[in-house]
């Protein structure tokens, strides 16, 4: 089987690949916009192929072949980001479409209920629906916050609750996330190469459900035993928060804005499918952020106290 992955050289792709490779059925086409991304990850079931999402006729030269497409794409940062991640999914449907690609897996968020959704949370739901509209089977995959040490969300995490042991925050801090590990989610994926999907169906996936308050303070304890202390208060602009996440964690402004937005809505499964689709327990979350934390510590070279 020939799995096609756009957005290879990212934090989830990578790990996918890997993953991907423990099984001597696949062959994996892998995406790339620069040289180097192909240059740090060999094999030989791996063909690196360059692709431009704003050609149609470069989308199909990528697809084909492929019998899996992985879509992984997610354009936040740039200014009109919720214009190019609809472009590009459209650009890639119509593209599979042509030239035969049987299945379509794409990685995108949980979107909360009610009126409140962020532009960037709107914008993972309406990729889901652009890869869905050229009559292929699409397994849609909602997570909330991906933990992994190359992960901008769990970064943004740690390094506030690394630097700021006591800190002031945002009473909308008291929305619930439901992290999970990336080496779940991936699981997850892989398990979805296989398995039979008619139409667009969701698969929301978490672990332990937490008030991201709480999240904050359990990485805190992963890194120094004990937890931050968190001061909520009533008023905290979305653009302060931005600004406060770069300081600290040294994330972009405008990707700060855009996870800021989304934190003010439960990211919640309403319906958790992952023992379903890969026939266990996600890992725990706190096992998870000792883990992360370790191999900071093991990055940085510095000691737990």
């Amino acid at each position: 089987m020939k799995i096609a992955i756009l957005g290879a050289p990212g934090c989830v792709g990578r790990n996918l690949i890997k993953k991907l490779l423990e099984s001597p059925e696949y062959e994996i086409i892998a995406s790339y916009r620069k040289k180097q991304d192909a240059e740090t990850l060999k094999h030989d079931r791996l063909f690196w192929r360059q692709v431009d999402l704003f050609d149609i006729t470069s989308a199909e030269n990528f697809l084909r072949g492929a019998d899996v497409l992985i879509y992984l794409i997610h354009s936040l940062g740039a200014k009109d980001f919720e214009f190019l991640d609809v472009q590009f999914a459209n650009t890639a449907g119509h593209a599979a479409q042509h030239v035969g690609v049987k299945k379509i897996i794409y990685l995108g968020g949980i979107v909360p209920s009610g009126k409140h959704v962020s532009p960037h949370l709107l914008s993972r739901m309406k990729t889901g629906k652009a890869l869905a509209s050229y009559e292929i089977p699409v397994g849609e995959v909602r997570a909330s916050i991906l933990l992994a040490t190359c992960s901008a969300s769990y970064l943004i995490v740690y390094y506030l609750a690394k630097r700021l042991p006591v800190m002031i925050t945002p009473r909308w801090l008291n929305s619930l996330c439901a992290p999970i590990a990336l080496e779940d989610a991936v699981s997850v994926i892989e398990k979805l190469v296989q398995r039979l999907i008619t139409g667009h169906e969701i698969f929301e996936i978490g672990s332990d459900i937490v008030h991201y308050r709480d999240l904050l303070a359990l990485c805190g304890k992963a890194i120094r035993g004990i937890k931050n202390f968190i001061v909520p208060v009533p008023l905290f602009a979305i653009h302060l928060s931005a600004l406060w996440i770069q300081l600290i964690t040294g994330v972009p402004n405008s990707v700060g804005i855009a996870l800021a937005e989304g934190l003010r809505s439960n990211t919640t499964p309403s319906n958790n499918r992952f023992r379903e689709v890969t026939g266990r327990d996600p890992i725990p979350l706190e096992s998870v952020l000792e883990r992360l934390a370790e191999e900071m510590r093991k990055k940085t070279g510095k000691k737990r106290f």
